[in-house]
């Protein structure tokens, strides 16, 4: 039996989180390379529930339509957190 991991489950192996909620207090630096692993991922049709939950859930952004609306939102999104918190705005 073939059990797959949700994005957010991929991520927190990924960034070698201990929970999934630390994956909300990367630092500037973690951002980065967590967008850019981001942008290697594919955003199939089919993922399209998996992609917004990581909007929703690192983001608090709304739905989007599409799973690469909800992937290049995603993006954008944590570049803007990760300058924000170069600022020290965050």
């Amino acid at each position: 039996m073939k059990t797959e991991l949700s994005l957010l489950d991929l991520l927190t192996l990924q960034m070698n989180c201990t929970y999934l909620s630390d994956l909300r207090f990367l630092d500037g630096g973690q951002r980065a390379m967590l967008a850019h692993r981001l942008e290697r991922l594919p955003a199939k049709a089919e993922d399209l529930r998996d992609w917004n939950d990581a909007l929703e859930y690192l983001t608090g952004s709304p739905p989007e339509e599409t799973a690469q609306a909800a992937k290049e939102r995603l993006i954008v999104l944590l570049a803007q957190l990760r300058n924000r918190s170069k600022n020290g705005k965050l």
